[in-house]
C-alpha cells in the first residue's frame, strides 16, 4: 500500500520502489488504488502474501483501541476489520511505515495486548514492524529503504532494524550521499534526495549526522518472532 492519500502522494522517495525490487513478484497499490475495498475482498491474495508493506498514515486511538487503524484512499483498515477480515497464512512480515503503529493500550488488564501489532500477529504473520509516535516522511524512506537491504543479508528481523537504525543515526551527510548511488533508488529519486542532502551539507557541512536524534530513527520497532 503507497501513499494512499494526496498528502502523501511522492512523499516515500521512491522507498516502495526499490523495496519492491528485492521481490521477484509483487503487487503495488499505489495511491488512489490503495483501498481498503482492494484487499479485503480478495483475501486469497493476502493468505498467500509474504510480505506486506504499507506506507500510510496511521493512529492509534487510546479511547477505543479496536478503532485504531491505517488510512486508505477510500476509508481507514480498522484493528477490528483486521482480527475480523484478513489472513496471513504465509507472512513473514508486515511492515507498517506510518506513525502510531506500534502503540497498545497499556490501560487495559488483560492478558493480550490491543493494538495494530497484535492485529496483524492475530492474522497469522510472524513479525510486524510499527512505530510508536509520529515519524518524519524522508526519515522513514530511507529507514524502510535500508531496513530491506539488511534483511537480504540476514534472516533476523530485529537485528536487521537495529542495524538500519544505526546506520540513519552514525552516518554523515556525506556517507547518505556515497549510499545513494549504491541503494535500489531509481536516477531521479537519487537526484531528489542528493539536492536534499547538498543544501543541507551547505547549511551544516559534510561531516554532521542530520538524522542522529532518537526522533528519527527510534521510534520504529519488531514485535514477533523475530526471524
Amino acid at each position: 500500500m503507497q501513499t494512499p492519500t494526496e498528502d502523501l502522494y511522492g512523499k516515500d522517495l521512491g522507498a516502495v520502489a526499490a523495496i519492491k525490487e528485492q521481490f521477484s513478484k509483487s503487487d503495488i497499490l499505489k495511491e488512489y488504488k490503495a483501498k481498503e475495498s482492494a484487499i479485503i475482498p480478495n483475501n486469497q491474495n493476502l493468505i498467500q502474501a509474504n510480505n506486506l508493506f504499507f506506507f500510510c498514515h496511521g493512529y492509534f486511538n487510546s479511547n477505543s483501541p479496536l478503532d485504531s487503524g491505517l488510512q486508505l484512499a477510500d476509508k481507514v483498515l480498522t484493528l477490528a476489520n483486521i482480527i475480523t477480515h484478513i489472513k496471513l497464512e504465509n507472512c513473514r512480515l508486515v511492515t507498517l511505515a506510518a506513525c502510531e503503529t506500534g502503540m497498545t493500550d497499556f490501560t487495559n488488564n488483560s492478558d493480550e495486548y490491543i493494538g495494530l501489532p497484535s492485529g496483524f500477529l492475530l492474522a497469522g504473520s510472524t513479525n510486524v514492524v510499527g512505530s510508536l509516535w509520529t515519524v518524519s516522511a524522508v526519515a522513514t524512506a530511507l529507514l524502510m529503504v535500508k531496513f530491506y537491504e539488511e534483511l537480504q543479508s540476514q534472516n533476523n528481523v530485529v537485528l536487521a532494524l537495529q542495524t538500519a537504525q544505526r546506520w540513519l543515526r552514525d552516518t554523515s551527510i556525506s556517507g547518505l550521499k556515497k549510499w545513494l548511488r549504491q541503494s535500489n533508488l531509481d536516477e531521479d529519486w537519487q537526484n531528489e534526495l542528493n539536492d536534499y542532502f547538498s543544501k543541507e551539507e551547505q547549511e551544516q557541512g559534510s561531516n554532521i549526522k542530520i538524522f542522529a536524534s532518537p526522533f528519527y530513527w527510534s521510534a520504529f520497532c519488531a514485535i514477533g518472532k523475530g526471524v
